[in-house]
């Protein structure tokens, strides 16, 4: 009686306990189909030939662009250096006819013979 009184006051925890241990492992194998579905769609995905040709150009494309970005940076270095450049020489070219223009005038005011006199000899 014992037995039968403690079987009698266990088994309806216990018989949901299996069924919900049951509708568990049902959810889990449904998730594990639906894994197992997902995980060969993209491994279908990660195998076609469209893909690989898109990360192929990809990479062609970035080494094509880090080309362009490192001929931009000489390019816009030599840029500044010729800017530079010319600043200089714009600066340095008044400097240059100012010292060209005055021994001109030195030879022209400084002297009181005729140019064809010195050739004479007198």
């Amino acid at each position: 009686m014992i037995i039968s009184g403690l079987t009698h006051y266990l088994e309806p925890p216990l018989k949901d306990a299996k069924q919900q241990l049951c509708e568990l492992v049902n959810k889990q194998r449904e998730l594990v189909s639906q894994l197992h579905n997902e995980n060969m769609s993209i491994s279908e995905v990660q195998q076609s030939t469209e893909l690989q040709d898109v990360f192929t150009e990809m990479k062609q494309y970035h080494t094509k662009l880090l080309t362009i970005k490192r001929d931009m940076r000489l390019l816009h270095s030599r840029c500044q250096k010729l800017k530079r450049r010319a600043l200089k020489l714009k600066d340095s070219k008044p400097e240059e006819e100012i010292i060209i223009s005055k021994p001109v005038q030195l030879t022209n005011h400084g002297s009181s013979q005729s140019p064809n006199s010195s050739f004479i000899g007198i």
